[in-house]
C-alpha cells in the first residue's frame, strides 16, 4: 500500500535550507501583493446590465418616483360682498373713540351683500344668513334675510358688532366669523351651506374738548328778549349741541333789574312797593326787587251840566321782573295815565 507520509517526509528531507528560505519568502511577498491589491479592486465600478432583447419574458423593473402634488381646484366664490373692496369675506369697520374732555364712542357699519357663484340671483329667490360662530347669542342667532333676485348679489343689508340678533343691523364679533346660509327660491333649499369671514374692529382714537358758545340772554328766561330789561352774555362751554360741561354768565350777579320808563310829557308821580317815587318826562329807572308792586294816579276829564269835571282812580299792578314797562297818556287827555310793555323795536 502506497504511504504518503513517508513519500513526503523523504521530500522534506532532501529540501536544503536555502530553499526553504527561498519558500517562505515568496510566499510573504504573494501575502503583501493580496493586502494593498484588495482597496483597488473595491473601487471597480459594477458591470453595466446588459440590454435586454425585445420581447423577452424578463423585463426591467419600473423606476419608483414620487408625484408632484396635484394643483387643487379654487374654493368656489360663496360669502359676502362689501362695497368698495375687491376681497370676498374680508372687511373693515371703522369706530372711534373719543378722549379728552367729550369722551364717548362712536359705532359704524359696513354694506355687505351675499353672493354665490354655484346657485346665482333669479326671481322669486330669497337668502338667509346666520351667524353661528361662538361668543354671539344663539336664540335666535344673528340673522340676515335679504331678496336674492337680481344682480350677482343679494339687497345690501347693515353689517355691524354685536352678538344678539337685531332687526335693523346684522351683527358679527370681531375676527374670524362662521357664517351657514340657505337660498331658497319659494320654500325650496337650492344651496344651503358654511363659509367664514374675517371682519376686522378699526379703532381710531380722536382728541375732542369742548367749544364755547357765547350768546345773549335774557335774566328772565320767561320774557323775551325784546321786551327784557336785564340782558346777559352767556358763554356756554359744550360737547355736541345738547351737552354743556361748563356755562358762565357775565355779569355775574343774582339781582334781577326791572325798567320803568315814562314816555309821557310831564312828570309822574307813583309808588313802589308803598314807597312814593317819581319820573320826569324821558327818563328811566331799574329796579332790582324781586316783586315789584305798582300804584299810580290816573285821571279823566268829562262833562256834566255843561261843566268840566275830572274823576281821578288809583291803579295797581304786578310788576315781572326783567322786564321793560313805561308809563304813556291818552292822545286826547293827557291826565289819563297807563302802564304798558315797553318793546326795543
Amino acid at each position: 500500500m502506497f504511504n504518503f507520509n513517508q513519500l513526503w517526509n523523504k521530500i522534506v528531507h532532501k529540501i536544503t535550507s536555502n530553499s526553504k528560505f527561498l519558500l517562505l519568502t515568496a510566499l510573504s511577498i504573494s501575502l503583501v501583493l493580496i493586502f494593498f491589491r484588495a482597496p483597488s479592486l473595491a473601487q471597480i465600478p459594477p458591470l453595466k446590465p446588459l440590454p435586454i432583447e425585445e420581447g423577452s419574458e424578463i423585463q426591467p423593473a419600473p423606476e419608483i418616483g414620487i408625484e408632484e402634488d396635484s394643483e387643487t381646484e379654487p374654493a368656489p366664490e360663496i360669502g359676502w360682498e362689501f362695497l368698495g373692496s375687491r376681497e370676498l369675506n374680508q372687511t373693515e369697520i371703522h369706530e372711534i373713540d373719543y378722549v379728552g374732555e367729550c369722551p364717548g364712542y362712536s359705532s359704524s357699519y359696513r354694506e355687505a351683500r351675499f353672493t354665490s357663484i354655484t346657485t346665482p340671483p333669479a326671481r322669486k329667490r330669497r337668502v338667509i344668513v346666520r351667524n353661528i360662530t361662538r361668543g354671539v347669542a344663539s336664540d335666535p342667532y344673528p340673522y340676515t334675510d335679504r331678496e336674492y333676485d337680481h344682480g350677482r348679489s343679494s339687497e345690501g343689508t347693515r353689517m355691524s358688532f354685536g352678538t344678539r340678533h337685531d332687526s335693523k343691523e346684522f351683527h358679527v364679533l370681531d375676527g374670524e366669523n362662521t357664517f351657514e346660509y340657505e337660498i331658497k327660491e319659494r320654500d325650496r333649499v337650492l344651496e344651503s351651506g358654511v363659509f367664514t369671514a374675517v371682519i376686522k374692529r378699526n379703532i381710531d382714537v380722536r382728541q375732542r374738548d369742548s367749544y364755547p358758545i357765547t350768546k345773549s340772554v335774557c335774566m328772565n328766561s320767561e320774557v323775551p328778549m325784546s321786551l327784557c330789561a336785564d340782558i346777559r352774555t352767556l358763554t356756554q362751554y359744550k360737547c355736541g349741541s345738547d351737552w354743556v360741561i361748563q356755562s358762565f354768565i357775565q355779569p355775574n350777579t343774582t339781582e334781577v333789574g326791572t325798567l320803568i320808563s315814562n314816555q309821557t310829557p310831564y312828570s309822574v308821580k307813583y309808588w313802589i312797593n308803598d314807597r312814593i317815587q317819581k319820573l320826569s318826562s324821558g327818563s328811566e329807572r331799574i329796579y332790582t326787587n324781586n316783586f315789584l308792586n305798582i300804584k299810580f294816579k290816573s285821571c279823566s276829564v268829562g262833562t256834566g251840566d255843561g261843566k268840566n269835571a275830572k274823576d281821578c282812580t288809583n291803579k295797581t299792578r304786578s310788576l315781572e321782573r326783567g322786564k321793560r314797562y313805561k308809563f304813556t297818556v291818552s292822545e286826547l287827555d293827557y291826565e289819563s295815565v297807563d302802564i304798558e310793555d315797553y318793546s326795543r323795536s
